[in-house]
């Protein structure tokens, strides 16, 4: 397949990488793509009465009766109380000239795990051409679609970016892109926040807004749980909202593990979302049911999840192999007389996939033999 040359940023020198400097700039008629935010209408703040939901309503100029949610911050949360977990953005982009220059700065902004571009001959989301960037799982397409690329972060890409600030500089202000889906994380390890305490909330009406109840639904052992992970869902993705409640910890294999992850999910569909989702995510993700999740506030870091990530693949794992194949090792130590025997016979190569993570260079230096992430 073929790749593109990996750049970083020492081919443009450090002065231009500080400056927020690239080599190429967006081409003049990308400022015929009008920022997040500019609709060219009247704007007016509305607050709903039942949810606590802030938002920005703008009716759109061009005489069609059209209405724009935009999302707000609440203040007073920890705008690191979230991390973006899901990132997918659009810009006007037809000049397959200009390729190896986007690449060349994506490397830079993004990071050095981004890179190379690998072409993968095929198109995606109705692109005629994709790549996938390094080992990250992030995506870039463009060819067709109005003249526009699509570059898409999932959580294992988003993991990776060590600051968002630069991102939305390069993205919102030289390609004046706009983000066409954001998702926001709150990681609780403890699993004081459940997934049963969702419904309650749910069933007492404070997701509600504009006096109207979101769908829901559910998915997993309700009936008789049985420590395999629930999920439960307010609001349709299709819509332009969505919070999703999950057992993360059980989801990723740790038997009735109790770590909850709460997910907002938010989609352009008649919504502009803020570039400050990504540098203030905490107080957006308030800002999305500021009544249901009030409880919000403290920071949240990316290793921290990675790290509790690795650990329980790494117990489900030890615990799998012990259940298969613990009785087969004592008959292998009696055979073979020693453990050192019975590793050579079983040593393979490589990792397995379940603790691969393009963020973890070594997988002991985020591991606990004693399964205590808190010393």
């Amino acid at each position: 397949m073929d790749t593109l040359k990996h750049f970083s940023s020492n081919d443009l020198g450090k002065e231009a990488a500080d400056a927020g400097g690239f080599a190429t700039r967006a081409p003049a008629d990308a400022a015929h793509c009008p920022p997040s935010g500019n609709t060219g209408g009247k704007f007016h703040t509305e607050i709903d009465p039942i949810s606590g939901e802030s938002f920005i309503i703008c009716t759109n100029g061009n005489g069609k009766p059209q209405i724009f949610f935009i999302p707000q911050p609440v203040e007073g949360v920890n705008p690191y109380s979230a991390i973006t977990d899901y990132f997918n953005c659009t810009f006007r982009f037809d000049s397959e000239d200009l390729l190896p220059a986007l690449f060349q700065n994506l490397f830079i902004v993004l990071g050095d795990k981004f890179a190379p571009a690998v072409n993968r001959e095929r198109g995606l989301h109705g692109y005629k051409k994709s790549f996938r960037l390094g080992d990250s799982s992030a995506l870039f397409a463009y060819g067709g679609q109005s003249g526009t690329a699509f570059l898409s972060l999932p959580g294992e890409a988003c993991s990776l970016v060590a600051d968002w600030h630069i991102v939305v500089r390069y993205l919102r202000d030289t390609w004046h892109a706009n983000i066409t889906r954001w998702d926001g994380a709150v990681d609780d390890f403890a699993g004081v926040h459940t997934v049963d305490m969702a419904v309650e909330l749910y069933q007492s009406g404070t997701f509600n807004a504009g006096g109207n109840k979101p769908s829901c639904n559910q998915n997993g052992n309700w009936i008789e749980p049985d420590g395999k992970g629930r999920t439960f869902y307010v609001g349709k993705r299709k819509n332009g909202k969505m919070l999703r409640i999950y057992e993360k910890g059980m989801q990723l294999g740790g038997l009735w593990h109790p770590w909850v992850r709460w997910e907002v999910e938010l989609h352009n569909t008649d919504r502009i979302i803020p570039w400050e989702v990504l540098t203030e995510s905490g107080r957006y993700f308030v800002g999305s049911y500021p009544k249901a999740l009030s409880w919000v506030q403290e920071p949240m870091t990316r290793i921290k999840t990675i790290k509790r990530q690795t650990q329980i693949g790494y117990d489900h794992l030890v615990e799998s192999a012990a259940t298969a194949y613990g009785k087969l090792f004592n008959v292998m130590l009696d055979v073979e007389g020693s453990a050192e025997s019975v590793l050579k016979i079983l040593q393979r190569d490589g990792t397995p996939r379940r603790l691969q993570h393009p963020f973890v260079d070594k997988q002991s230096e985020f591991l606990d033999a004693k399964n205590d992430l808190d010393e």
